[in-house]
Protein backbone atom coordinates (compact mmCIF):
# COMPACT_ATOMS: atom_id res chain seq x y z
CA UNK A 1 0.00 0.00 0.00
CA UNK A 2 2.73 2.68 0.47
CA UNK A 3 3.71 2.37 -2.83
CA UNK A 4 -0.18 3.37 -4.18
CA UNK A 5 0.45 6.51 -1.73
CA UNK A 6 3.55 7.09 -2.87
CA UNK A 7 2.23 7.58 -6.20
CA UNK A 8 -0.69 9.34 -5.52
CA UNK A 9 0.73 11.73 -3.58
CA UNK A 10 2.83 12.79 -6.49
CA UNK A 11 0.04 14.13 -8.36
CA UNK A 12 -2.11 17.42 -7.70
CA UNK A 13 -5.26 15.87 -7.13
CA UNK A 14 -7.26 18.56 -6.96
CA UNK A 15 -10.22 19.56 -9.60
CA UNK A 16 -8.27 22.41 -10.90
CA UNK A 17 -5.30 20.24 -12.37
CA UNK A 18 -4.80 17.83 -15.28
CA UNK A 19 -2.69 15.65 -13.21
CA UNK A 20 -6.54 14.09 -11.44
CA UNK A 21 -6.37 12.56 -14.92
CA UNK A 22 -3.12 10.95 -13.88
CA UNK A 23 -4.71 9.61 -10.72
CA UNK A 24 -7.49 8.52 -12.30
CA UNK A 25 -5.39 6.40 -14.91
CA UNK A 26 -3.23 5.16 -12.48
CA UNK A 27 -6.16 3.62 -10.38
CA UNK A 28 -7.81 2.00 -13.38
CA UNK A 29 -4.70 0.47 -14.18
CA UNK A 30 -4.04 -0.93 -10.88
CA UNK A 31 -7.45 -2.68 -11.48
CA UNK A 32 -7.12 -4.11 -14.23
CA UNK A 33 -3.48 -5.71 -13.10
CA UNK A 34 -5.99 -7.43 -11.09
CA UNK A 35 -8.16 -8.76 -13.95
CA UNK A 36 -11.09 -6.75 -13.12
CA UNK A 37 -13.57 -5.13 -15.68
CA UNK A 38 -13.23 -1.71 -15.14
CA UNK A 39 -15.51 1.16 -16.40
CA UNK A 40 -15.67 5.43 -15.71
CA UNK A 41 -18.40 7.18 -14.90
CA UNK A 42 -18.64 10.39 -16.11
CA UNK A 43 -18.89 13.67 -13.45
CA UNK A 44 -19.65 16.74 -15.86
CA UNK A 45 -19.27 19.76 -13.84
CA UNK A 46 -18.45 23.74 -14.64
CA UNK A 47 -15.00 22.85 -14.25
CA UNK A 48 -14.87 20.04 -17.03
CA UNK A 49 -16.19 16.34 -16.52
CA UNK A 50 -14.11 14.06 -14.32
CA UNK A 51 -14.64 10.48 -13.62
CA UNK A 52 -15.52 7.89 -11.06
CA UNK A 53 -13.10 4.41 -11.53
CA UNK A 54 -15.79 1.23 -11.13
CA UNK A 55 -13.47 -2.35 -10.83
CA UNK A 56 -15.87 -5.78 -10.48
CA UNK A 57 -15.70 -9.14 -11.59
CA UNK A 58 -19.33 -9.87 -11.65
CA UNK A 59 -22.43 -8.03 -12.82
CA UNK A 60 -24.51 -8.33 -9.99
CA UNK A 61 -22.53 -6.67 -7.68
CA UNK A 62 -23.93 -6.73 -4.09
CA UNK A 63 -21.06 -4.74 -1.79
CA UNK A 64 -19.33 -2.05 -2.98
CA UNK A 65 -16.37 -1.16 -1.41
CA UNK A 66 -14.90 2.57 -1.91
CA UNK A 67 -13.24 5.51 -1.48
CA UNK A 68 -12.11 8.79 -2.89
CA UNK A 69 -9.19 9.68 -4.76
CA UNK A 70 -9.39 13.58 -4.76
CA UNK A 71 -7.34 16.15 -2.77
CA UNK A 72 -7.95 19.32 -1.46
CA UNK A 73 -6.02 22.17 -3.50
CA UNK A 74 -2.73 22.51 -1.93
CA UNK A 75 -2.47 19.42 -0.11
CA UNK A 76 -0.93 15.58 -1.08
CA UNK A 77 -4.10 14.25 0.40
CA UNK A 78 -1.49 11.02 2.13
CA UNK A 79 -3.98 10.37 4.72
CA UNK A 80 -7.28 12.44 3.11
CA UNK A 81 -7.63 10.01 0.98
CA UNK A 82 -4.71 8.20 -0.35
CA UNK A 83 -4.64 5.76 2.75
CA UNK A 84 -7.96 5.17 1.17
CA UNK A 85 -7.73 4.38 -1.81
CA UNK A 86 -4.60 2.37 -0.93
CA UNK A 87 -7.33 0.68 1.13
CA UNK A 88 -9.36 -0.14 -1.53
CA UNK A 89 -6.66 -1.97 -4.03
CA UNK A 90 -5.69 -3.73 -1.73
CA UNK A 91 -8.85 -4.96 -0.39
CA UNK A 92 -9.59 -5.53 -4.49
CA UNK A 93 -5.96 -7.72 -4.34
CA UNK A 94 -6.69 -9.37 -1.52
CA UNK A 95 -10.24 -10.38 -3.17
CA UNK A 96 -9.63 -11.09 -6.41
CA UNK A 97 -9.94 -14.58 -6.62
CA UNK A 98 -13.29 -14.95 -4.69
CA UNK A 99 -15.92 -15.01 -6.47
CA UNK A 100 -18.17 -12.26 -4.40
CA UNK A 101 -20.64 -9.91 -5.51
CA UNK A 102 -18.14 -6.75 -4.99
CA UNK A 103 -17.44 -3.68 -6.92
CA UNK A 104 -14.33 -1.49 -6.05
CA UNK A 105 -15.06 2.06 -6.66
CA UNK A 106 -12.51 5.68 -6.50
CA UNK A 107 -14.91 8.37 -6.08
CA UNK A 108 -14.22 11.35 -7.65
CA UNK A 109 -15.20 15.15 -6.64
CA UNK A 110 -15.64 14.72 -2.87
CA UNK A 111 -13.57 17.74 -1.74
CA UNK A 112 -14.64 21.44 -1.80
CA UNK A 113 -15.95 22.99 -3.65
CA UNK A 114 -18.37 19.69 -4.28
CA UNK A 115 -19.05 18.35 -0.78
CA UNK A 116 -22.58 18.21 -0.10
CA UNK A 117 -23.06 18.98 -3.63
CA UNK A 118 -24.97 16.62 -6.35
CA UNK A 119 -21.47 16.96 -8.30
CA UNK A 120 -20.00 14.78 -6.05
CA UNK A 121 -18.94 11.49 -7.79
CA UNK A 122 -20.22 9.51 -4.91
CA UNK A 123 -23.81 11.00 -5.12
CA UNK A 124 -23.77 11.00 -9.18
CA UNK A 125 -22.84 7.36 -8.55
CA UNK A 126 -25.27 6.04 -5.36
CA UNK A 127 -28.18 8.34 -7.35
CA UNK A 128 -27.33 6.36 -10.80
CA UNK A 129 -27.41 2.80 -8.79
CA UNK A 130 -30.87 4.08 -7.63
CA UNK A 131 -32.39 4.86 -11.14
CA UNK A 132 -31.31 2.01 -12.27
CA UNK A 133 -33.03 -0.24 -9.19
CA UNK A 134 -30.04 -1.69 -8.28
CA UNK A 135 -30.33 -4.09 -5.03
CA UNK A 136 -26.99 -3.02 -3.36
CA UNK A 137 -26.81 -4.07 0.24
CA UNK A 138 -24.52 -1.94 1.43
CA UNK A 139 -21.55 0.15 0.88
CA UNK A 140 -18.02 -0.15 2.55
CA UNK A 141 -16.38 3.36 2.71
CA UNK A 142 -12.32 3.95 3.74
CA UNK A 143 -11.60 8.24 4.48
CA UNK A 144 -8.42 8.29 6.25
CA UNK A 145 -7.33 5.14 7.31
CA UNK A 146 -3.56 5.85 7.90
CA UNK A 147 -2.88 8.36 10.60
CA UNK A 148 -2.89 7.16 14.24
CA UNK A 149 -1.07 8.62 17.42
CA UNK A 150 -1.07 9.71 21.21
CA UNK A 151 -3.87 12.17 20.88
CA UNK A 152 -7.72 11.52 20.12
CA UNK A 153 -10.38 14.29 20.70
CA UNK A 154 -14.07 12.42 21.46
CA UNK A 155 -17.08 14.60 20.48
CA UNK A 156 -19.37 15.41 23.27
CA UNK A 157 -21.89 13.08 23.85
CA UNK A 158 -19.60 9.81 22.22
CA UNK A 159 -17.34 8.91 25.44
CA UNK A 160 -19.50 6.15 26.24
CA UNK A 161 -18.68 4.47 23.06
CA UNK A 162 -15.11 5.48 22.64
CA UNK A 163 -13.71 4.78 26.17
CA UNK A 164 -9.67 5.65 24.27
CA UNK A 165 -7.60 8.56 24.63
CA UNK A 166 -5.05 7.95 21.99
CA UNK A 167 -5.31 7.70 18.41
CA UNK A 168 -4.98 4.48 18.49
CA UNK A 169 -7.93 2.80 16.73
CA UNK A 170 -10.07 2.74 13.79
CA UNK A 171 -13.86 3.33 13.73
CA UNK A 172 -16.45 1.78 11.43
CA UNK A 173 -19.27 4.39 11.71
CA UNK A 174 -23.06 3.16 10.34
CA UNK A 175 -26.42 4.84 10.53
CA UNK A 176 -29.54 3.66 11.89
CA UNK A 177 -30.57 2.15 8.65
CA UNK A 178 -27.16 0.83 8.00
CA UNK A 179 -26.95 -1.27 11.75
CA UNK A 180 -27.62 -4.47 10.32
CA UNK A 181 -25.36 -4.41 7.22
CA UNK A 182 -22.41 -3.85 10.13
CA UNK A 183 -23.54 -6.36 12.06
CA UNK A 184 -23.73 -9.07 9.57
CA UNK A 185 -19.71 -7.52 8.60
CA UNK A 186 -18.90 -8.53 11.69
CA UNK A 187 -15.87 -6.12 11.69
CA UNK A 188 -12.76 -6.96 14.26
CA UNK A 189 -9.29 -6.01 13.93
CA UNK A 190 -6.87 -8.62 14.88
CA UNK A 191 -3.68 -6.36 16.31
CA UNK A 192 -5.83 -2.70 16.11
CA UNK A 193 -8.44 -1.75 18.93
CA UNK A 194 -11.80 -0.81 16.58
CA UNK A 195 -14.92 0.60 17.40
CA UNK A 196 -18.32 -0.05 15.61
CA UNK A 197 -20.65 3.19 16.33
CA UNK A 198 -24.39 3.41 14.81
CA UNK A 199 -24.71 7.25 15.03
CA UNK A 200 -25.78 9.41 12.72
CA UNK A 201 -25.03 13.07 13.40
CA UNK A 202 -22.95 15.84 11.15
CA UNK A 203 -19.55 14.71 11.98
CA UNK A 204 -21.18 10.68 10.62
CA UNK A 205 -21.27 12.44 7.70
CA UNK A 206 -18.39 14.11 6.33
CA UNK A 207 -17.67 11.23 3.93
CA UNK A 208 -19.01 10.12 0.53
CA UNK A 209 -21.32 7.63 2.92
CA UNK A 210 -23.26 10.82 3.20
CA UNK A 211 -24.93 9.92 -0.44
CA UNK A 212 -25.61 6.24 0.36
CA UNK A 213 -27.41 7.02 3.31
CA UNK A 214 -29.56 10.03 1.82
CA UNK A 215 -30.54 7.92 -1.28
CA UNK A 216 -31.89 4.93 1.41
CA UNK A 217 -28.47 2.48 1.02
CA UNK A 218 -26.91 0.74 3.87
CA UNK A 219 -23.88 1.95 4.03
CA UNK A 220 -19.95 2.54 7.13
CA UNK A 221 -17.72 4.74 7.14
CA UNK A 222 -14.27 3.66 8.02
CA UNK A 223 -11.52 6.30 9.11
CA UNK A 224 -9.17 7.06 11.59
CA UNK A 225 -11.42 10.05 12.27
CA UNK A 226 -9.32 12.48 10.53
CA UNK A 227 -9.59 16.47 12.03
CA UNK A 228 -10.40 14.92 15.81
CA UNK A 229 -7.12 13.17 15.83
CA UNK A 230 -4.66 14.63 12.49
CA UNK A 231 -3.38 17.79 12.67
CA UNK A 232 -2.41 17.39 9.54
CA UNK A 233 -6.01 17.37 8.13
CA UNK A 234 -6.53 19.53 4.81
CA UNK A 235 -3.12 20.92 5.16
CA UNK A 236 0.52 20.69 2.98
CA UNK A 237 1.88 18.65 5.52
CA UNK A 238 -0.70 15.51 5.03
CA UNK A 239 2.19 13.14 3.78
CA UNK A 240 2.85 9.51 3.27
CA UNK A 241 5.59 9.92 6.52
CA UNK A 242 3.09 10.24 8.92
CA UNK A 243 1.21 7.49 7.62
CA UNK A 244 1.51 3.62 9.28
CA UNK A 245 1.18 1.20 6.94
CA UNK A 246 0.99 -1.77 9.48
CA UNK A 247 -1.98 -0.32 11.22
CA UNK A 248 -3.38 0.42 7.26
CA UNK A 249 -3.16 -2.79 6.22
CA UNK A 250 -4.80 -4.52 9.61
CA UNK A 251 -7.59 -2.10 8.81
CA UNK A 252 -7.44 -3.82 5.37
CA UNK A 253 -7.62 -7.79 6.97
CA UNK A 254 -10.50 -6.57 9.01
CA UNK A 255 -12.55 -5.28 5.92
CA UNK A 256 -11.93 -8.57 4.02
CA UNK A 257 -12.72 -10.75 7.03
CA UNK A 258 -16.25 -8.71 7.40
CA UNK A 259 -17.22 -9.33 3.66
CA UNK A 260 -15.89 -13.01 4.12
CA UNK A 261 -18.29 -13.28 6.89
CA UNK A 262 -20.99 -11.56 5.63
CA UNK A 263 -21.08 -13.87 2.09
CA UNK A 264 -20.12 -17.21 4.12
CA UNK A 265 -23.10 -15.84 6.68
Amino acid sequence: MKEIVKILTSFDRCFKSKEIFKAQEYIEEEFKKLNFKTKLEPIKTDFGTFYNVIASNNNESRIIISAHYDALIGTPGADDNASGIAGVIECARKLKNTSYPIEFVAFCLEEPPFFATEKMGSFVYAKNLREKNKNIEGAIVFEMIGYYSDYQKIPMGLEYLVDSKKGDFIVNVANYNSAKFLNDLDLKANNLKSYNLVIDNPLARLSDNRNFWDLNYPAIMITDTAFLRNPNYHTPSDTIDTLDFEKMEEVVDMVVRGVENYFKG
